[in-house]
């Protein structure tokens, strides 16, 4: 498993924008050719069996953000079924309850934490901690310019990815040249 954390870890530094859709044959053309990390979100179950078809084609590694799926639990029943017949590998999710049933499963967890203010980042940090997930995805993403000696001190070893109100490259690069693994 940890080797497998490492060989994820590098495919973000080697391509570090993740590019997310919830709608998977977005991310089939040209343009997302060498791309080999998705992320997808607001999807059905019905979407979820054609992403798996048409994946087994091309062999991208998705994260699938569980929060937003519709038509599947997150229980041990509707992970088996993610694991078993959608060869999803990678959960995101903020729920604590899916990240007990995603580590028991052997997913790789991206555990999101939502910053609002001190107190919210307080309290993520604790989940973090709790959870011990592979990689935090912090939200919004630009919030973490302001919090990032805290995540730093509190959150040793667990790299960091960053999404939400990042508008342009600069805000990638200014990101990435602060310890973000990618975006």
């Amino acid at each position: 498993m940890k080797e497998q954390k490492k060989d994820l870890i590098r495919l973000l530094k080697d391509n570090p924008v993740i590019p997310c859709s919830n709608n998977f044959n977005e991310l089939l053309s040209p343009q997302y050719k060498k791309i080999e990390v998705v992320l997808l979100y607001d999807l059905t179950i019905f979407d979820l069996l054609e992403v798996a078809r048409k994946n087994n084609e091309i062999g991208k590694i998705i994260i699938l953000n569980l929060d937003t799926v519709k038509g599947i639990a997150g229980d041990e029943y509707g992970l088996s079924f993610i694991k078993k017949y959608l060869n999803i590998k990678i959960i995101a999710t903020s729920s604590p309850k899916i990240i007990n049933y995603s580590k028991k499963l052997g997913f790789k967890i991206i555990q999101t934490i939502f910053l609002f203010d001190t107190k919210s980042l307080m309290k993520g940090v604790q989940l973090v901690k709790k959870g011990k997930p592979d990689i935090v995805d912090i939200r919004p993403g630009v919030s973490i310019i302001r919090a990032k000696e805290f995540l730093k001190d509190n959150l040793k070893g667990i790299p960091i990815i960053c999404s939400g109100f990042i508008q342009n490259s600069a805000d990638i690069e200014d990101l990435l040249n602060n310890q973000v693994t990618a975006v």
